[in-house]
């Protein structure tokens, strides 16, 4: 039965979205990560993503979530650079998306 060839290969998903490495406290560069605030309810952390990307690689993505399961309204974006941060916050901070003008700051805990 030479014909059982089959090594699984195509169940190659690295889970590339989700690179979290272990530590919990990756280094990033500081002031690369923004405060989301006054999300829509309907704002989920791919929609915050593909949104922030206009501006610079976004290398993750969060939408609070209470334990009820329902979103809090706020989240986090963390960019690739400092750079890319304060651009964002310049062009997106008090802009409306999805029918909310959102708050868009650093991040000062993290």
């Amino acid at each position: 039965g030479g014909d059982r060839d089959n090594r699984g290969g195509d169940r190659d998903n690295r889970g590339g979205d989700r690179d979290n490495r272990g530590g919990d406290r990756e280094n990033f560069e500081e002031g690369s990560q923004l405060f989301i605030g006054n999300l829509s309810w309907e704002t989920g952390w791919q929609d915050l993503k593909d949104h922030f990307r206009t501006i610079g690689e976004v290398s993750r993505s969060d939408v609070a979530v209470g334990r009820d399961g329902r979103k809090k309204g706020f989240g986090f974006i963390r960019f690739e650079t400092a750079a890319d941060a304060a651009k964002a916050i310049e062009e997106l901070n008090g802009v409306e998306f999805m029918g909310r003008p959102l708050e868009v700051r650093l991040d000062n805990k993290a």
